[in-house]
């Protein structure tokens, strides 16, 4: 799982930014960065639907694709949960 706390830039405010930041600082087995194909291989998530995620296009994503986001981008629930819609706030 991915280690938040080791993060040294600035904390993301949306869940677009969280992504991408994670997506980046992750390494593949053969030390580049993670690209969205290689999430879309660890989750099955669509590339554009990542794409989408990952620009803010997509701010409310419902369970399913969470649970994929969870995997493909290997985070837990609770790294994840803050940067979701709270009920009686709208979401764009």
């Amino acid at each position: 799982m991915t280690n938040l706390s080791e993060r040294k830039e600035e904390e993301p405010q949306t869940l677009a930014d969280f992504l991408k930041a994670v997506r980046l600082q992750q390494k593949s087995e053969n030390g580049k960065r993670l690209s969205l194909t290689a999430i879309h291989h660890r989750c099955g998530l669509s590339v554009p639907m990542l794409s989408k995620l990952e620009a803010g296009k997509i701010v409310d994503p419902c369970g399913s694709t969470i649970k994929g986001l969870l995997s493909g981008y290997n985070l837990k629930f609770e790294d994840f949960e803050q940067f979701l819609p709270t009920p009686g706030r709208n979401a764009k």
